[in-house]
Parts: structure tokens; sequence; C-alpha cells
């Protein structure tokens, strides 16, 4: 949408540019991810659940389970990692293997991103984010089971067993003035939801 030119804080009429279209989704109404940022060179990243189907975070024939990116005139970047291997909107596909990728943060120093991952019962994960990866769900999450080939595994992860908890928060701390001691400078902050 673009603004008014009267009046910044109302859309004006007739503004609407989609960018992008994601498939519907089922009946199920949890992992369906989220979160959207813009990264350092303008890209825009489209953090995707699987929609209560694990096996669409490893098919490369949907977007669901996915960290998509696209330009923010909502074409497909030429250098996405399954360019060659995909077609249509699948073109998009940045990184798999996902559950509920709820929520990510870029790194705006940098350009890095960390992709929360919400577990189903055991394991919530932070991972490192790069073209092309797989993250394994569904068949690891977490740590465990370790050595599964072609799988990126977490840079950080803790067990949720019982709790009801889910990681949703994500943060980096680069504020202009800062409130926490300096060796926060950089960190990534993140929180659940119980």
């Amino acid at each position: 949408f673009t603004a008014s030119a009267a009046n910044p804080d109302v859309v004006a009429a007739g503004s609407e540019v989609q960018l992008l279209n994601l498939p519907s989704l089922s009946s199920a109404t949890n992992h369906n991810g989220g979160a959207i940022h813009f990264g350092t060179v303008g890209r825009l990243y489209i953090a995707v659940g699987e929609n209560a189907t694990p096996a669409n975070a490893q098919s490369l024939n949907t977007t669901l389970g996915k960290l998509l990116r696209i330009n923010a005139d909502g074409s497909i970047p030429g250098d996405n990692p399954f360019v060659s291997q995909t077609t249509g909107i699948n073109q998009a596909i940045y990184a798999r293997g996902l559950r509920n990728p709820f929520n990510f943060a870029i790194d705006r120093t940098n350009g890095r991103i960390h992709i929360n991952d919400v577990g189903q019962d055991t394991w919530e994960e932070v991972n490192l984010v790069a073209a092309g990866v797989n993250f394994g769900w569904p068949q690891t999450e977490g740590p465990n089971p370790p050595g599964v080939a072609g799988v990126r595994y977490p840079i950080h992860s803790y067990q949720n067993a019982g709790s009801n908890c889910a990681i949703v928060g994500a943060a980096f701390y680069r504020p202009a003035t800062q409130a926490f001691a300096p060796e926060y400078a950089g960190r990534y902050f993140f929180g659940d939801f119980c």
C-alpha cells in the first residue's frame, strides 16, 4: 500500500499491489509461520510454516515450511538457491526444513539472519540462515538425531518438553542508545510464549 499524499497515516485509495500470493492453507490453524522482514540489501524475507503437514518442509514443490526471499517489487532474485530446480512461486524458496518459523530477525550491521523454529514436543530452535540450507524438519529437531546428512543444525536449541511454550520473540540488540551493558550489543534476544 502507498500512503496518501494528504495524510501519511492513511492508505491511498487503489494503491494495493500484491507482491506474492502464497498457496491456500488447509483447515489446520497452526504451523503457519508468518514473519516478514526486509534484509540489508532490500530483499524481502518471508517465513512460512508447513501448515501441519511435515512433508511440506522438505518439498521444493511448495512454499510451505520455508524461508522465502523476493525482490521488493515481488520478482524472484536470480541468485535464489533453488531457481534452477523449481518453477513459479517456488523459485522464492531460500531455505527449507522448517516446522513453524514464527519469527526471525536480521542484524542490520552485517545481514546475519537468525530464524526461530517452533518445535513439536521437545525442542525449540534458533537457526543461522544461509542460502539453500535445510534445517531438517521433519527428519530432525533440535540437536537430535545427530549427523543427518545435508542438515544445518541449530546454533542454539533448548528443550520445551511439557512446558507448552514456543519460541516467538526475535531481535538483534543494536540500539542507538544502549540500555544494557556493552557486551549485549549485537547479541540476539529471543523469548517464549507460554
